[in-house]
């Protein structure tokens, strides 16, 4: 007999935590990148920053 190892994947076995997670790394992007005069103050990079529309994205899903 042979003995398989199997992989658990967390976000298969509880998908509510990965979701919750996922809301609280939107929310934290939302916190900090924030726009002044149509720039990031954390990226510099012109607004909104790739970093908010991920987060956007992630929430529309949700």
């Amino acid at each position: 007999m042979t003995r398989q190892k199997t992989l658990t994947l967390v976000g298969a076995l509880d998908p509510l935590r990965t979701l919750d997670r996922l809301t609280e790394i939107a929310v934290a992007v939302f916190a900090c990148h924030l726009n002044t005069a149509e720039c990031c103050t954390v990226c510099g990079t012109s607004w909104p920053c790739q970093q908010v529309v991920l987060a956007d994205h992630n929430l529309a899903v949700l």
